[in-house]
């Protein structure tokens, strides 16, 4: 049975409820603002360096600066720096969550829907399988063409309403702070196409020749680097050779991204980048 949204409509209610959810230990619960279904994010402490300095190795070793991990602000800058990318996305004409209040150390943000990409794409008949992941590449072709980039491109992340088609949530972190612009859209494939691969895994080949035809679409330099990244991630499909007891979910989709990397390395046609 589902907990009923607690019902706010003044700065006070607010107030309130962030003091509930701190005594709670918990950061995000949705609300209603004023009658209107809502989400109120609280700030959250800076995530320690050395889980981020693994990774960044990793990026230097591949040597891909789209690889670079960002690490999440954090407090005030944390809240700060959501506000600022949900206003520039919006200005952009992009689907995301409108900025209703917020504080130095709160957030409150309009709700976008609870049906994710990722629940579509998992439940759906394998021919409408493609179509919603054509539709989360091409919200993200969308985002780019506006001069944008969205960070976290997982399907868990993009939001689906009948009303307003797809949405794109959870701007936490700002990739611009560790690579360029160009970097970041290429970033924003990587998870998109790590997130859903697991769901075609009997049907990679023909994923990798909608891979193709959506880059196709791409700036260059975002569509070279994108070819760049998959062949320099290629080699996670050895993780196959581990042990049956070692195979669970997070390294099965590792793997399988893998897979889908190597044979989408290089572009269906014109020069390698």
């Amino acid at each position: 049975m589902k907990t009923a949204r607690p019902q706010l409509g003044s700065r006070t209610d607010i107030d309130a409820q962030v003091a509930a959810l701190r005594l709670s230990g918990r950061h995000i619960q949705p609300v209603l603002w004023q009658g209107q279904p809502a989400w109120l994010k609280l700030s959250v402490p800076q995530p320690p360096a050395w889980r981020y300095q693994l990774l960044a190795a990793m990026a230097r070793l591949l040597q891909h600066p789209a690889l670079q991990p960002v690490r999440p602000q954090g407090g005030v800058s944390g809240i700060r720096n959501e506000a600022r990318r949900l206003a520039e996305l919006a200005a952009a004409g992009l689907h995301v969550p409108q900025v209703l209040e917020h504080d130095d150390h709160w957030l409150l943000i309009s709700d976008l829907g609870h049906v994710t990409l990722e629940s579509l794409i998992r439940h759906a008949a394998p021919a409408e399988q493609f179509e919603h992941w054509q539709r989360g590449a091409a919200a993200i072709l969308q985002v780019h063409r506006s001069g944008q980039y969205l960070s976290q491109a997982f399907a868990r992340n993009l939001v689906w309403s009948p009303e307003h088609g797809l949405g794109a949530i959870d701007f936490e972190d700002d990739p611009i702070s560790a690579m360029t612009r160009a970097q970041a859209q290429i970033r924003d494939w990587l998870p998109y196409f790590f997130s859903t691969a697991i769901f075609f895994g009997d049907r990679l080949p023909v994923l990798c020749a909608a891979i193709h035809a959506v880059l196709a679409q791409e700036d260059a330099a975002v569509r070279d680097g994108v070819y760049t990244a998959l062949r320099r991630t290629a080699w996670l499909r050895s993780l196959r050779w581990l042990p049956q007891r070692m195979q669970r979910r997070d390294v099965l989709k590792t793997q399988c991204f893998g897979e889908l990397a190597r044979l989408c390395s290089t572009p269906a046609v014109g020069p390698r980048p």
